[in-house]
């Protein structure tokens, strides 16, 4: 069971989501709009929660994800009948299960560092490239792991969550292991007067700006843009909280 499995029914307790997508709404609305935007596979989809936001928006969706448990969570409410999907496949997998093409592929909330090697992403560029209709589009957000490596910056903001008298506290932080980052979550959940916790661990692979741009030309792509934020600001490695990359296949 990995740590997402373990995670999942208090992930989306982990994450701001109403601000998260105040923030994302505008850009892929905008984009989905531009670029007439109808089928949408969406690669470590979690919980779902960008691909029910798509899915008002009447798109037919495809979800990925190697977590069974999140995938639950991502299809709780939808009928059979509804335009989207769920895989439980990996980055190096999904094309097994897929048979069509997109309009557009996302890979969201530093989804990406979790392959194990530049290989395996180079890999993955190149199922991404083939899943894509001529033309279309893919978005991904990772980390900005040029300035990550640089910092050393171990320590995230914690994130408390309460409903009632149930308190809860997630602390993350970064292990920096040579040429891999372990990500590390301690959940504390207060039980009357007293504190437990549980800790859970991923190794990343720290994806930075050169090594992506690399893998994303030898795969096929072209137009390749970079940002530092939703709002379009270009990428800035010493600077930037994340690297966005939307990029095309050709026509």
């Amino acid at each position: 069971m990995t740590m997402y499995d373990k995670l999942a029914a208090r992930y989306d307790q982990m994450i701001r989501w109403k601000t998260r997508l105040e923030r994302e709404t505008p850009f892929f609305q905008k984009l989905f709009v531009e670029k007439r935007i109808k089928e949408v596979l969406d690669l470590g989809c979690g919980t779902g929660q960008h691909a029910r936001l798509f899915h008002k928006w009447g798109c037919d969706i495809t979800c990925v994800d190697p977590s069974a448990e999140l995938l639950k969570i991502a299809g709780d409410g939808f009928e059979e009948e509804d335009s989207i999907r769920f895989i439980n496949a990996d980055f190096l997998t999904f094309p097994e299960h897929v048979s069509k093409s997109f309009d557009i592929v996302i890979c969201l909330g530093n989804s990406l560092p979790h392959v194990n090697t530049i290989e395996e992403l180079k890999q993955t560029f190149r199922n991404v490239f083939h899943a894509l209709k001529p033309g279309g589009m893919f978005v991904f957000q990772n980390r900005n792991y040029d300035r990550l490596l640089e910092t050393k910056e171990r320590f995230l903001l914690p994130l408390t969550h309460r409903v009632a008298d149930n308190e809860q506290i997630f602390f993350r932080f970064n292990d920096f292991l040579g040429n891999k980052v372990r990500f590390n979550v301690v959940h504390f959940t207060r039980v009357a007067e007293r504190w437990i916790h549980e800790v859970y661990s991923m190794e990343l692979e720290p994806l930075v700006r050169d090594d992506v741009v690399v893998a994303l030309k030898e795969a096929g792509f072209s137009s390749i843009d970079l940002y530092g934020d939703y709002s379009g600001t270009p990428f800035d490695p010493q600077s930037s909280s994340d690297l966005i990359g939307m990029v095309r296949r050709p026509s």
